[in-house]
C-alpha cells in the first residue's frame, strides 16, 4: 500500500509558491507516493449547502479561506520534484467546460512527465455552482458525460461527441496526452452515486475516511463493483481513501495504516494539520508513523 499526503496551498501569505515547492520537495524525500490538493474556485462567509463531512454539515474552515488552482500547484511542485505524482482531491469536474478541462489536464500531463492522476468529483456546494454560472442541478449527468467527451478528445484523431451537456465534431485536440489514453480518471465522493460513477467510469475510487464502519462502507464500494463486472482487487481499479488527521493525531496513524492495509487500500492519503513554519518535521513526523521511514 503506498502512503500520500493532501496539502492546502495559497490559504495564507505564507503558504505560496516557495511553500508549494518545500513541501513538495519534502513530500518526496520523505517517499510519499502523491501529492493531494483540492480545488475550489470561490468561497463564501456562509452556506445554504450542507458540507457532507462535517457532523452537523457547517464547512469547517473560515469566511476568509483561499486555495490555489491545483492544477498551477502540481506544475509548480513538478518542476521541483522527479518521483511524486499527482492527484487532485478533488477537481469538481461539471463546474467546468469539457474540452477546457481535457486541454489543461493533457497539458499538465505533458508538464509533469506523465505523473498526474485527474480525481474528480460533483461538488455538493449549489452556491459555487451558481456564481460559475453553471446549473446545479442534474450534475452527475453532466460529469458521466465531461468524462466520456474528455476521453474521446485525448483518444480520437478526429473527436466527436453527442450528449445533453456536450456536443462537438471533428475536434482536432492535440498534442494527445504523455500517458496513453489520459492520465487516470480517479472518481471522488461518498454517496452510491459517485461509487457507481467510478465503477462505470472510472479509473479508480477516492473515498473520505470519516465513517465509523469502514469496512461496511468499502464493502458497498465492493458490491457496486461487482454489478458492473470490477473489483476493489483489478489491477486497472485504484482504490485511494483519504485520512482527514487533526492535531496531536500522530499517534493514531500506525493503527489506521494497518487497517486500511488489512481492507486492501491500494493509496492511503494522510490529511494531517502541517504547520506552515515547520512543514518538514510535520511531514516527517507523519511519514515515520505511517512506516515510511
Amino acid at each position: 500500500m503506498e502512503i500520500s499526503v493532501a496539502g492546502m496551498f495559497g490559504n495564507g501569505a505564507n503558504r505560496d509558491l516557495g511553500f508549494v515547492k518545500g513541501f513538495a520537495q519534502a513530500a518526496e524525500s520523505l517517499g510519499y507516493r502523491s501529492l493531494f490538493a483540492p480545488e475550489h474556485v470561490v468561497f463564501f462567509a456562509s452556506y445554504e449547502s450542507k458540507y457532507p463531512y462535517s457532523p452537523d454539515g457547517s464547512a469547517n474552515w473560515g469566511p476568509e479561506t483561499g486555495i490555489y488552482d491545483p492544477l498551477f500547484v502540481f506544475q509548480a511542485a513538478a518542476g521541483v520534484t522527479t518521483t511524486l505524482r499527482f492527484c487532485t482531491g478533488i477537481l469538481i469536474l461539471p463546474q467546468r467546460p469539457a474540452l477546457l478541462t481535457a486541454k489543461e489536464v493533457l497539458s499538465l500531463d505533458h508538464l509533469t512527465g506523465g505523473r498526474f492522476e485527474l480525481g474528480v468529483g460533483s461538488g455538493w456546494s449549489w452556491e459555487e455552482y451558481a456564481a460559475l454560472g453553471v446549473p446545479f442541478e442534474r450534475r452527475g449527468k453532466r460529469m458521466d458525460e465531461y468524462i466520456e467527451a474528455i476521453r474521446v478528445a485525448w483518444t480520437d484523431d478526429r473527436a466527436d461527441y453527442s450528449g445533453e451537456f456536450v456536443q462537438f465534431e471533428g475536434v482536432v485536440l492535440n498534442p494527445k496526452p504523455l500517458t496513453p489514453g489520459g492520465p487516470p480518471i480517479i472518481v471522488g465522493g461518498d454517496s452510491a452515486a459517485a461509487m457507481g460513477r467510478a465503477a462505470r467510469l472510472g479509473d479508480g475510487w477516492y473515498g473520505w475516511w470519516v465513517q465509523r464502519d469502514i469496512d461496511a462502507h468499502l464493502a458497498t464500494l465492493e458490491s457496486i463493483l461487482s454489478d458492473h463486472g470490477r473489483s476493489v482487487a483489478d489491477h486497472d481499479f485504484s482504490l485511494k481513501l483519504g485520512l482527514p488527521l487533526g492535531p496531536g493525531s500522530v499517534d493514531e496513524v500506525a493503527a489506521k495504516v494497518g487497517q486500511a492495509r488489512e481492507l486492501g487500500v491500494d493509496e492511503l492519503v494522510l490529511a494531517p494539520p502541517i504547520s506552515t513554519s515547520s512543514f518538514e518535521a510535520g511531514l516527517a513526523a507523519y511519514a515515520e508513523a505511517a512506516g515510511l521511514t
